[in-house]
């Protein structure tokens, strides 16, 4: 027959970079004695165990893993302001636009009134001086937040 090599439990554990419980579950079959296993038997089992698992189990794990990492980091970007919805987004820019439409078309009766009340002034200066006005508050805006001060 050959040999017969034992191993303590620990040791098995230690050399397939696994616990004792996985070693206790793993080769229930090969126990000789309480705390010790047939190596041989062991070292065979383990291997065929390596060779019939798939070798895209680890990769599917650790594709899992970074999405799953990737998720927690997008949703803590969500937490700190970071990033919008859609929805939020297109209120946002319609908002945006309809606040500044208005402000351009009352611009437009402003710059009437005080070309009409101010004859000799620039026509150049005061349209100039109303847009840069509206540009001016448009680059003033505050988007409100994720954290619901809407």
């Amino acid at each position: 027959m050959g040999q017969l090599i034992l191993i303590t439990e620990a040791r098995l554990a230690k050399q397939f970079l696994i616990t004792e419980r996985q070693v206790r579950s793993l080769f229930k079959e090969y126990k000789y004695a309480p705390g010790e296993y047939l190596y041989t038997k062991c070292v065979k089992k383990y291997i065929s165990g390596l060779k019939k698992r798939k070798p895209d189990e680890s990769e599917e794990a650790e594709k899992l893993k970074k999405i799953k990492r990737e998720t927690q980091e997008f949703k803590l970007k969500i937490l700190k302001d970071e990033y919008h919805s859609e929805e939020i987004i297109k209120d946002l820019l319609a908002d945006i636009y309809i606040k500044f439409r208005s402000q351009l078309l009352s611009s437009s009766r402003k710059i009437a009134v005080e070309i009409e009340q101010n004859e000799n002034e620039n026509i150049k200066d005061t349209v100039e001086k109303h847009i840069l006005k509206a540009l001016d508050e448009l680059s003033r805006y505050n988007p409100p937040s994720n954290k619901g001060d809407r």
